[in-house]
């Protein structure tokens, strides 16, 4: 191959390719020198190749050491470009077959392992933080598994004594009385003592994984959600009155000394613990006294109101024409020859005193009157089982039956709640004494209630007595018409006025076969759900 085949080779070469001679001077330079060294060829012809480099290299020697030697020369060798940036390539040596002027020519090229060093770098960068790291990591492995070995034991220790704890919990529980339950914070049952079959007609298992709240009554569940989600800083002790419904529908109440318990940290409300019990005859009673107490007072203000205004009634005319009289004398008595001043000042006085008298009258009737009634939401069947709760003992006592027909769609009303019972009440009392002669086997009352016309809802009292009689219907009302011994003749006057004042209508049906009634009448409530 001549020389002139090699320099086309040379120029093919895509890295950078030079020749030099024995000095270390260029001869040759192709494009791929000026593209990685950014020099043009004409720029360095006849220059030292060190020209490209950091340092410099011994070419001579390193020229002749490859000419006896008969290997190739390599190696990093850092380099700078004319615009001054460094880099680093990979730099081989080697003799060519070829002579310039006597002397051996030698091939040197270069590839660029500039970004291969950067990531070469790099990566042992990486290596060492990583191996660092690992070390870290192998240490903090090692503390976690000396932790976690102790924890462990530890945990093993504590679910022994939960297990032991558990054990105790559940033979208290298991013979207690009360109900103990578990609850989720959304008041799901996790666990019900066997006493909730006694307490709720429930077993264990019907209760658990439903929420308490399904069986609570409506008006106390808000109050029962709020004690279940009470905030964090609140007192994990608390105790609740609630009703709940027992698996016959009824309702009964019931008292719960509730335990909150929360995570140590969070405060969040991991399980709520509860033992409860039926407090149902104790609420019963004292509301029974507390209703007595205000009934027996709303009856005492509504027969003196009843007197007052009869008293009023019939005292004012008189009072009335004594006024009239006396201011006739007075003025006759003006014309005489007598001491006309010594009768005026008398007759004046009679006038300012009966006056008086009339006015004191007239504020007794008005200190009586109840004045405005004091109306709330009344469901009037829930009112009728209440009222006779109240008279429950004189019923018994009697040995008198009540029977109910009570619609179970009838219309709320808006009523004064104490004046309702004290009608009811009234009338169950008036039928316990009207039944007092018939035998006992055949003592019955009805309460039936209807909602059969649009405006108004419909009472209806019977009972088994001997009724009233036609005569009777129109005197019953009269003040202190009673067919009792011992009756004041009061009570059927004050059923209708309270009934009347709350715009209704107070009706008593006589004896026609046998069959003898009484009925009222009450408005119906415009705000639904009453």
């Amino acid at each position: 191959m001549t020389f002139g085949d090699v320099l086309s080779l040379f120029e093919a070469i895509r890295d950078s390719a030079i020749i030099i001679d024995r000095a270390g001077r260029i001869a040759e330079w192709n494009q791929g020198a000026t593209a990685l060294f950014g020099y043009p060829k004409k720029d360095v012809m006849g220059r030292s190749l060190n020209l490209i480099y950091q340092q410099n290299h011994p070419f001579p020697k390193i020229i002749q050491e490859t000419l006896t030697q008969q290997k190739k020369w390599t190696a990093d060798t850092p380099f700078v470009r004319k615009n001054g940036t460094m880099g680093i390539c990979r730099t081989t040596a080697c003799l060519l077959n070829h002579f310039r002027e006597g002397r051996p020519l030698a091939l040197i090229v270069h590839h660029d392992i500039t970004q291969d060093r950067v990531q070469e770098t790099e990566l042992h960068k990486t290596h060492e933080k990583l191996s660092d790291g690992l070390h870290d990591c192998l240490e903090l492995l090692a503390i976690n598994s000396s932790l976690l070995n102790k924890s462990l034991a530890t945990i093993a220790q504590l679910e022994k004594q939960l297990k032991e704890s558990e054990l105790r919990f559940h033979l208290l529980a298991e013979n207690a009385t009360d109900m103990i339950s578990r609850h989720a914070p959304d008041g799901t049952f996790l666990y019900t003592s066997p006493s909730s079959k006694v307490l709720l007609g429930y077993n264990s298992e019907d209760l658990t994984g439903n929420t308490i709240y399904r069986f609570v009554h409506h008006e106390d569940t808000a109050r029962l959600r709020k004690a279940f989600n009470r905030r964090r800083d609140a007192p994990n002790h608390h105790t609740l009155t609630y009703r709940i419904r027992h698996k016959d529908g009824e309702y009964r109440w019931f008292e719960s000394n509730a335990r909150i318990i929360r995570d140590e940290t969070t405060r969040i409300v991991h399980e709520i613990q509860t033992a409860t019990r039926d407090i149902t005859d104790r609420i019963m009673d004292k509301k029974a006294r507390l209703r007595g107490q205000q009934l027996a007072h709303v009856f005492r203000l509504s027969t003196m109101e009843e007197m007052a205004s009869g008293m009023a009634h019939e005292i004012s005319q008189p009072l009335a024409a004594v006024v009239n009289y006396t201011q006739g004398c007075v003025r006759y008595l003006q014309k005489e020859n007598h001491d006309p001043a010594q009768l005026a000042e008398i007759m004046n006085k009679a006038v300012a005193q009966a006056e008086r008298a009339g006015e004191v009258i007239h504020r007794l009737k008005n200190f009586f009157c109840k004045g405005q009634l004091i109306r709330t939401p009344c469901k009037i069947n829930s009112l009728i089982r209440e009222t006779v709760t109240l008279i429950r003992s004189d019923l018994t006592r009697s040995r008198t039956r009540v029977e109910f027909d009570l619609n179970r769609e009838v219309t709320p009303v808006s009523a004064d709640r104490i004046q309702l019972q004290q009608v009811i009440l009234n009338l169950i009392q008036n039928s316990i004494d009207a039944m007092k002669e018939i035998d006992s086997r055949h003592r019955r009352i009805k309460i039936q209630t209807e909602d059969s016309d649009p405006n108004t809802i419909g009472i209806t009292v019977t009972d088994s007595g001997p009724g009233f009689s036609k005569d009777m219907v129109h005197k019953v009302f009269k003040p202190f018409f009673t067919t009792k011994a011992h009756g004041r003749g009061m009570g059927l006057a004050i059923c209708r006025s309270i009934i009347e004042a709350h715009g209704g209508e107070f009706t008593i049906h006589p004896n026609s076969h046998k069959n003898s009634w009484i009925r009222f009448t009450l408005p119906k409530s415009e705000k639904p759900g009453g």
